[in-house]
């Protein structure tokens, strides 16, 4: 067994408390002599003699309660639940001759065992031949979204093939919902491009931007990164807070999630974790803007962030190559499976906990009524 928010499990702890409660009534009282004790007899003080046995199961109920709050609280998955169909490897292969001549062995194996082998593309497209290759173009938006078609919201095991010279849109991250292998080719004739420092300006016409993030600081973050990239790159910005009617913007910023996306916009939003079926055109920061919120902006690499994404939303520099170092850090293994399988066994928790409570209620208002305590 895993727990999602494995610190929660200190509030087991707490379970110490009903016990003080419980040993706290059943210390002896001061013993007060009155006239008729003597009629008493023994009988009351052997049944009052020891501890009393609906008292500790109360307090073992109690305990119960402290102990199942504490372990909803963790989010616990356990391991054997799991879906065992995501076991199954599905191989991406983009659809490139130095892929199929680098890995022919790997992807004839994996051919001849009725493997999962599809092809990159606009929607996966299942191989059957290495020779019988579509022409696409690949990117990470592309890649990102047959995952997403593929996993249908389930666990797998993914093997990805791609050149070290893939292209790279204003996307963040690929998020991949399992495990998963890259298996990389770098075509050495290549040469890395020319720093586009050396040119400025670098783009002429102006970038229309409009920022619609509610938060004072967010906005004032957002336009110091613009300004520094207007002085490095020589950008022209038109920066408005209020969207114009009819009005087409390249660049959105917000903090509130998309309803619809426009393809030729990049929305940039600050403050929620990615979505799977979102459109490639919009860049997920799960961190907000603001200087305290956010690493990129407390480390200062803000603009420089900006500058990669806007750079390759405008097509200012071709495809360089990445090291496998940096072709790994695209790539990011997403916990939904564990996230759906806490969702699962959530509703049983609470289940045993209702019950757990409804037998303490029980026993209190018996204990009551008898007269015991």
């Amino acid at each position: 067994m895993t727990f999602l928010q494995s610190y929660m499990l200190w509030g087991m702890l707490a379970v110490a408390v009903p016990v003080a409660i419980h040993f706290w009534y059943q210390k002896r009282g001061k013993t007060i002599k009155w006239a008729a004790m003597r009629w008493l007899g023994g009988q009351t003080t052997l049944q009052h003699r020891g501890l009393r046995l609906n008292e500790v199961w109360l307090m073992i109920l109690r305990c119960l309660v402290v102990a199942l709050l504490a372990l909803i609280l963790s989010k616990p998955v356990i391991e054997w639940l799991k879906n065992t169909n995501g076991s199954a490897t599905i191989h991406l292969v983009q659809p490139d001759q130095l892929i199929t001549d680098t890995y022919r062995f790997e992807l004839e194996k994996a051919l001849r065992e009725g493997g999962q082998v599809y092809w990159l593309g606009h929607a996966p497209e299942r191989m059957s031949d290495l020779a019988k290759m579509p022409s696409v173009m690949v990117d990470l938006s592309v890649i990102q979204r047959n995952i997403n078609v593929l996993s249908n919201g389930s666990a797998h095991s993914f093997r990805l093939y791609l050149r070290n010279d893939i292209a790279l849109p204003g996307f963040q991250k690929v998020y991949i919902p399992g495990s998963y292998q890259l298996f990389s080719a770098v075509d050495s004739s290549r040469q890395r491009p020319v720093s586009l420092s050396d040119k400025k300006p670098v783009y002429e016409k102006p970038v229309h931007i409009l920022v619609e993030n509610g938060d004072a600081a967010e906005r004032q973050t957002i336009q110091a990164g613009l300004a520094a990239l207007a002085e490095v790159y020589g950008f022209v910005f038109e920066i408005a807070n209020k969207n114009g009617t009819g009005k087409h913007y390249d660049w959105v910023f917000t903090n509130k999630l998309m309803q619809e996306a426009d393809p030729r916009t990049r929305y940039i939003v600050s403050g929620n974790s990615p979505e799977w079926n979102a459109s490639a055109s919009v860049t997920f920061l799960p961190d907000s803007l603001k200087i305290a919120g956010s690493e990129l902006v407390e480390s200062g690499r803000f603009p420089e962030w900006l500058g990669d994404l806007l750079v390759k939303d405008l097509k200012l520099q071709p495809a360089g190559i990445l090291s496998n170092r940096q072709l790994a850090a695209l790539f990011q293994r997403a916990d939904a499976a564990d996230a759906r399988m806490e969702a699962v066994l959530r509703p049983w928790l609470l289940l045993g906990l209702m019950m757990v409570l409804t037998a303490e209620r029980w026993l209190a208002l018996r204990k009551t009524a008898g007269g015991n305590g």
